[in-house]
């Protein structure tokens, strides 16, 4: 794993610190007592693993006690190379998870998942690179430290040699340990952020994806592949027939156009009557 890269003086860490600095100070108070770990781990795709072509390859980050990533002002940055250039034609950049902006409740740990279609170089090597970006406390607290943990991840498709993405066996106990994470700890808090603890651990064998949890992040992007907005920009994707619904029949077509009638002279007569009180 990559050592930590400390930024300070970028005008992007400056504000992005001014902002989360009020989304912070509400969380300190409970946390300070008992602040526990938060920990964000790459569970997917493996380093140095050939897998099958894929419509919807997936990336997916677990997020271990994911309560705590407002108190960190966490996001993940991610940008996929095709052929290890980042200007080919199928790769991507700009990849960001702003998990300090997102709801975060429910069941854990969260899995944050995106998808990326491989099918157009079939047989090659891709390079994942990764950020996670945390704030750590400085001697002036009002503007924490943005601190960057980087890390690479290199793995290859092959239509003839390759192997299905299997979530379930790449966080099985035999596989787990393979996969690269970071957690944070605070020795304690300040007024709007924590003191980076870097001796922390992290731990993703811990976040295991069973059956029922890989089912459903297969089928959540499916059905994102294939929603009406999503339709025409990935052709590989197996969707079902869209029904858009039934058209309106003539009667109900006319009724429907007398209630917009009706409905538009009462807001004229409302916005008349507000006006002339």
């Amino acid at each position: 794993m990559g050592a930590p890269i400390h930024v300070q003086g970028l005008a992007r860490g400056l504000i992005r610190a001014v902002l989360m600095t009020t989304l912070l100070t509400s969380r300190i108070a409970a946390q300070a007592a008992n602040p526990g770990t938060f920990e964000v781990d790459a569970l997917f795709p493996h380093n140095a693993t050939t897998y099958t072509p894929q419509a919807l390859m997936p990336l997916v980050f677990a997020v271990q006690a994911p309560s705590l990533a407002v108190s960190w002002g966490a996001t993940i940055m991610w940008a996929l190379w095709e052929g290890q250039n980042a200007s080919s034609p199928g790769s991507l950049t700009n990849g960001l998870i702003e998990l300090s902006n997102m709801n975060l409740s429910g069941s854990e740990p969260y899995m944050a998942t995106r998808f990326f279609n491989t099918m157009a170089y079939p047989d090659g090597v891709w390079t994942l690179i990764w950020t996670i970006e945390v704030l750590n406390c400085t001697q002036d607290q009002r503007q924490p430290q943005v601190v960057q943990y980087n890390n690479a991840t290199v793995f290859t498709t092959s239509s003839k040699s390759g192997q299905n993405p299997d979530l379930v066996a790449a966080t099985s106990a035999d596989m787990c340990g393979t996969a690269a994470g970071y957690a944070f700890s605070a020795p304690s808090f300040g007024d709007s952020c924590g003191f980076l603890n870097s001796s922390t651990v992290a731990n993703p064998c811990a976040a295991p994806i069973n059956s029922t949890g890989a089912s459903s992040i297969f089928a959540a992007a499916t059905a994102a592949a294939c929603s009406p907005l999503q339709r025409p920009a990935n052709l590989n994707v197996t969707c079902p027939p869209w029904n858009p619904g039934p058209k309106p029949s003539a009667a109900s077509a006319s009724a429907s156009g007398r209630a917009l009638v009706v409905g538009t002279s009462a807001l004229l007569a409302l916005l008349v009557l507000n006006h002339v009180g």
